[in-house]
């Protein structure tokens, strides 16, 4: 009778047994092997996947669910109404926050957190300080997160040409100091979806009532109200726009946030047909009416020189 044991190997290699049960082991050893690998290339697979979505599936910290509604600030009518247009009229909803705006606002200081996709390549996400005036046109900011090629940019409709002030970041800007540009040129827009000159709520407002008007016109879009949401510490209705492809709309979805006391935009986010993530607004830190003047947007109160 034979009895099974394991192989032995002598030092001269002769008499060497290879026994069934061992060469089944690595049998077994192997297909282990394969299975490992293949789970492991489907999980690569899925995550790779995963990355490619994951802007549609986006939510920003600074933006939360809520349950129930505001508690204070807002009358229990306005309320009531601001629901109802949510639901019906997104294009009347606007038209009321762009009448309340003109008659309530004058200028603000804000904290804008931006973040755009610019030739493709989703940008790292800005933090701005922004001080705005109405009359007339006037804007400054200051990087102080992620600043692009310039740190400051400074602009004041009918001064300067009709140029913005920019100053470089960094060893530049002792190098050749503060640059006029036009808002919308070349070197502007490689670094902005939006020049300086549309910057603000009231434009923000504007321009979601012309893409309305032109989707109401073609009887296109699918429209919602998403319910309420906190941004930045402020209660806010959320709204949704669906558009089909078309070149002269600017997103496949738009969610934009309307502060239920202020009547203005908290935040705007947009996603192209590819469900990627192509601009994120928000504003926080709002204070409205501090009383800016003319000094306030002159390149000395905002860190810049000019060459004389």
């Amino acid at each position: 009778m034979e009895v099974l044991v394991p192989a032995i190997r002598r030092r001269d290699g002769v008499g060497e047994r290879r026994l069934p049960f061992m060469s089944l082991k690595r049998a077994f050893r192997a297909s282990n092997i394969r299975v490992r690998l293949l789970v492991g290339l489907m999980l690569a697979v899925l995550f790779c996947i995963q990355c490619t979505r994951s802007d549609a599936f986006r939510v920003h910290p600074l933006v939360k669910q809520v349950s129930g509604l505001p508690a204070a600030g807002v009358r229990p009518q306005q309320l009531r109404k601001l629901e109802r247009l949510a639901r019906t009229d997104h294009l009347a909803l606007i038209d009321w926050a762009l009448e309340h705006y003109r008659e309530s606002y004058r200028d603000y200081t804000c904290t804008l957190v931006k973040q755009e996709r610019i030739a493709g390549q989703l940008k790292t996400e800005q933090w701005i300080k922004v001080k705005y005036r109405e009359q007339p046109f006037s804007v400054a900011m200051a990087w102080v997160k992620n600043a692009p090629i310039g740190d400051r940019v400074l602009y004041v409709e009918g001064k300067y040409n009709g140029q913005m002030l920019v100053r470089p970041a960094g060893l530049l800007y002792k190098l050749i100091g503060t640059q006029m540009r036009k808002p919308d040129g070349p070197e502007a827009m490689a670094n902005t979806l939006r020049p300086v000159t549309m910057f603000g709520f009231r434009r923000a407002l504007e321009s979601l009532r012309r893409v309305y008007t032109l989707a109401a016109s073609r009887g296109e879009g699918v429209c919602r109200f998403l319910g309420y949401r906190e941004v930045a510490g402020r209660y806010a209705l959320a709204l949704e726009r669906v558009l089909p492809p078309h070149e002269d709309y600017p997103a496949k979805t738009t969610i934009w946030y309307l502060d239920t006391e202020w009547l203005v935009p908290l935040a705007i986010e947009g996603w192209d047909w590819d469900d990627r993530l192509t601009c994120s607004y928000l504003y926080r830190d709002v204070k409205f009416n501090v009383g800016l003047t003319d000094e306030d947007f002159t390149p000395e109160a905002n860190g810049m020189r000019l060459k004389r």
